[in-house]
This record gives structure tokens, sequence and C-alpha cells, in this order.
């Protein structure tokens, strides 16, 4: 995969239909119709993607995560790992900034930072998050970074504010961010969001047009006379969210380099033993010979960062270590690490010694 492409993410209001689909580029290009269906995320009250790529859900209160859905009509929630429960339905916004880092506002107004969840039974607000800000952050009506990790909001009288995320609760953001223009952005905030290129994206309430900015356009403050409408109908969808096409259907070939290997554990391992007991006074002599079968074992481990569909397929041919000619297949689950064993005998045969062994 050269090249990552940035895809518009969709839940639509009508079923809970999730969709996929390169950004709208002008007016007449309808997103809407043109998106394809992934699969299902029924009853969902949060969307949000980590800069990898990776999809979290809320539903009831409880939190998931996993790949982006990839197949038509499964249920994503059916797939995905629960990673958090009960707190997180009570949260105003939740998001990633580009470094990966999860921020979230709770009911009461108060600002956390912290890793990504990966445990249920851990709760995050009280054993991982850091709190960061309180007071006023439940009134906001858009909260949102862009590529460089700048916080942009949406205040409660309309203003576009930006500023660096807070650091701790004593650091003051609402008297010290920056007002961005003067305009009234409420009627924008259905969806509101930066590109990876930079380009700023919203869609208006009634009747749910979209609108982008260029980087340029951003750059001077993005007046909405500036905006290019990307279409209407937008509406239809309960939750937008940027994020990279990383779904393959298949792996066409997978090359292993063992020159550019490394060892990364070793340790003694006794072949064979055998007692000597000298009852005279000479030295005793004796030629020991072994001959044993080690094996030898490795492992190849593949982290990345797309989607592999379900059912597809990973043909091994020649060339991959400790493996014979024959190729071996492979069938690869949801999962975006992959692990592989392989395993086959190899015959030593340690060379003849003369021992010298005294009492």
């Amino acid at each position: 995969m050269d090249t990552v492409e940035t895809l518009l993410f969709i839940v639509t209001r009508k079923e809970y239909v999730a969709g996929a689909g390169l950004p709208p580029s002008h007016e007449d290009d309808n997103y809407i119709r043109r998106a394809v269906p992934l699969g299902k995320l029924m009853n969902a009250f949060r969307v949000f993607f980590s800069p990898e790529g990776e999809l979290f859900a809320v539903r009831s209160g409880d939190v998931y995560r996993g790949p982006m859905p990839s197949e038509q009509g499964l249920e994503w929630f059916s797939v995905a790992k629960k990673v958090g429960k009960v707190d997180w339905g009570n949260f105003r916004f939740i998001l990633f900034d580009p470094n990966g880092v999860l921020y979230a506002v709770t009911g009461k107004g108060d600002f956390y930072k912290g890793p990504a969840p990966t445990n249920e039974n851990m709760p995050w607000l009280y054993r991982q998050a850091t709190k960061i800000g309180s007071g006023m952050w439940n009134s906001l009506r858009a909260l949102f970074f862009d590529p460089q990790g700048i916080l942009y909001a949406v205040k409660s009288d309309g203003r576009l504010v930006k500023r660096n995320p807070p650091t701790d609760p004593k650091d003051d953001w609402f008297a010290t961010c920056i007002p961005v223009g003067n305009e009234n952005w409420l009627k924008f905030t259905h969806f509101m969001a930066f590109s990876p290129d930079g380009s700023f994206w919203c869609v208006k309430d009634d009747p749910g047009y979209m609108y982008k900015w260029s980087p340029q356009a951003v750059h001077s403050n993005f007046a909405q006379k500036d905006a290019q409408s990307m279409g209407w109908g937008y509406n239809a969808g309960l939750f937008f969210a940027f994020t990279c096409d990383k779904i393959i259907s298949s792996i066409e070939s997978l090359e292993f380099l063992p020159d550019d290997g490394k060892i990364v554990s070793q340790g003694p391992s006794v072949l064979k033993k055998q007692t000597y007991i000298n009852t005279s006074d000479a030295p005793l002599k004796y030629m020991f010979t072994v001959s044993e079968t080690v094996t030898s074992s490795s492992t190849f481990s593949q982290e990345h960062g797309f989607t592999v569909e379900v059912g597809a397929e990973l043909t091994f041919k020649a060339g991959v270590p400790f493996i014979a000619e024959t190729e071996a297949k492979i069938s690869i689950n949801l999962s975006t690490s992959h692990t592989w064993n392989f395993t086959k005998s190899n015959e030593i045969k340690v060379k003849e010694q003369n021992l010298d062994l005294s009492k």
C-alpha cells in the first residue's frame, strides 16, 4: 500500500448503517449515495477514531474498540472489544489528539486526558486519566483538534476559539484562548473537523449542507464566506469522522529478509548427559560421540495498522525461514496484529571428541 487515502466515515440516522468513502470534492459529488456500506453500529452514542485508524464507539455507557467495519450487514459491536464500561455514556465530548492521547469532557464540565482504554475492568476516569480542566467545558458546542494539535472549540455564544490544550486545572484555557474571527458558528456544529491535509469541514444543521475550507482559507481565519459547498443532505448522518483507508482484502505477497533479522534471545541447551566413574588411579580416557536433533523455532510477527477483511487468506511461498518448498496457507482474522510460528527440526551432529577425564 503505497499511499493512505483519507476517508470520511458516516453512521446514518436510519438503521445506524456505517459507510465510508473519499470526502466529497465538489457540490455535485454525492457522497451520501456513493459511500460504501461497511456494517452497522446499532445504537451507537459516540463514534471517534484514533490517529492510527482504529474505531472507538460508545453504546449503553460502554466503550468498544476495533478495526473499522468492512463487511456489509455485520454488527460491529459483535466483533469489537469492550474496553470500558458505565462511565463512557456520561462524557460530553471524547476525542483524540494527533499523537493518540485521548481527551474527554464529563457532564459536570471537567476535562481529562489519558491513554486509550484497553481493559474494561480498568476505570479510565479514575485510574488512568489526568484532570486538566474544570468548570465550563460542558458548555461547549464543539471541540476538536487540528493536525498540529491545536485545540478548537465553539463556545455557547457561537464564537470559535483555539489554543494549545490545557495541562492542568490551573491553566485557564478559556481566559487565554484566541478568537478565530467574530462570526457565529452554532449552526455548523453538527460536524466539525479537520482532515489530515489541514482542510476544515463542517455540516450545517439545516438542511445539512457540508462546507470545506482549504488550508489556505484556514490560515486566514477561515471566514464563512470563503467556504466551498460540498452539497447537501448530510443531516442524514448521525456521526461523521475522518479516518484513513487501511482496509485490504488480500495480501499478494510477503517477503522475509532473514539477513536483516536479529537474535532477540538465546541460552544454553543440554543435548546429552553421561556420567563416567573412574575407580582407578589412572586417568580415564574415553571417546565421547553425540548426535542429537535440535529444534529451531522462528517466529514472524507482523504489526500493522490496516484492517483485514473477514475470510481473507495469506499464502506463504518459498523463502520463509524454516519452511519447506511446499506452500502453507493461513486464514487471518480481524486482528491488527498477526503472529505465525513455524518450526522445523534440523539434525546437528557434534564432532567426535577425545575427553581426557582425570579422577
